[in-house]
């Protein structure tokens, strides 16, 4: 039997898939935490996602309004019951909350879903009427989401044991690039066995948009920000032609 799921079902395998996979992006928690006790609370996080950061910033008994437009995701989020937390369900382009935040971040590439101009300069905007006159936004980007080939046909990306369901979870991905307006789709499906043999499928669709620090630059400049520093790494080094992450902060 074949269950097709039309919930956001992938937010609730979203934490053990990132612990699986994503080994180098685990280490971007030493620099949020560096940066939030350098440039202090209240702290707002964009794309909080269900809590990866925020509990580790929360552990330091910092302030945190962590904001997402997933309600699957934030209920994650709620159910850890951290300290010093408020959750926010809302759009990183258009939310309004009535205060000022000392550091504001976006992590994981996050800005990068948002696919237009107009939707870029809209965040940045609306970032900057909620940060404080002496506050910094950082932003995690990935500088080479457009390099490779064109396109991928579906392919099988792991296939490993999901302990809570006492299951087995296969991942096929495919990609394709829109080289004019510099945007890559991912569109995932997973196939879900568990012990009895009931075959269960649900997919996840992600595409993020180049962002050159040229045309950064541009956008930050449109809207009222410069760039105080920028990172290659997480462990604050310089740009090279390498790095796999570039952190923006500005002011």
């Amino acid at each position: 039997m074949v269950i097709h799921l039309k919930m956001n079902i992938y937010a609730f395998y979203y934490d053990w898939e990132f612990e699986l996979i994503c080994t180098r992006q685990k280490h971007d928690v030493e620099l949020w935490k560096r940066l939030a006790i350098q440039y202090g609370d209240p702290i707002l996080e964009i794309c909080c996602g269900s809590g990866r950061i925020t509990k580790e910033l929360s552990a330091l008994g910092l302030s945190v309004t962590a904001l997402d437009n997933s309600p699957e995701m934030l209920q994650l989020l709620e159910n850890k019951h951290l300290p010093n937390v408020r959750t926010i369900l809302a759009d990183m382009t258009t939310f309004d909350l009535q205060e000022r935040f000392q550091f504001i971040f976006i992590s994981y590439s996050s800005f990068q879903q948002l696919l237009t101009l107009e939707e870029q300069l809209h965040c940045l905007q609306t970032i900057r009427k909620h940060l404080a006159k002496d506050g910094v936004l950082a932003l995690d980007l990935n500088p080479g989401v457009c390099e490779g080939t064109d396109f991928q046909n579906k392919e099988i990306v792991y296939i490993a044991d999901y302990p809570e369901h006492n299951s087995r979870i296969t991942m096929f991905s495919s990609y394709r690039i829109d080289l004019i307006k510099q945007i890559k789709f991912w569109e995932d499906t997973y196939v879900e066995i568990d012990v009895d043999g009931k075959r269960t499928e649900f997919g996840n669709k992600v595409a993020l948009k180049e962002c050159s620090p040229d045309y950064m630059k541009m956008l930050f400049e449109k809207c009222g920000f410069h760039v105080i520093k920028v990172f290659g790494d997480f462990r604050g080094g310089e740009v090279s032609e390498n790095s796999e992450n570039i952190i923006y902060l500005v002011k």
